[in-house]
């Protein structure tokens, strides 16, 4: 009994099959571009945290009031807007 082939690798692709795998590697693009983002947003949060924590503690060396009221206000400020820009940040990626 002779078997039937069919011959996949026409002249003209599959563009629905076609479709659905761009689809699914867009998908997965976006998805691992999603955790790399996170992962530097997580980055960025530590980094300015371990700044603003050794600005605090040369404030605490400085005995010049002056010195140590700007350097806990920067390290404050650092702070905030690494605080508010990463959770801007985050829900732009989440949607």
């Amino acid at each position: 009994m002779a078997t039937k082939s069919t011959n996949t690798f026409g002249l003209y692709p599959d563009f629905e099959t076609v479709a659905e795998q761009a689809r699914e590697a867009g998908d997965k693009l976006v998805e691992s571009s999603r955790k790399l983002t996170g992962a530097y947003l997580d980055g960025v949060e530590k980094y300015v945290g371990g700044m603003a924590q050794f600005q605090r503690k040369l404030a605490e060396q400085i005995k010049l009031e002056p010195f140590t009221g700007m350097l806990h206000a920067q390290a404050k400020l650092a702070e905030d807007m690494t605080t508010a820009g990463v959770a801007a940040a985050r829900e732009l990626i989440a949607a």
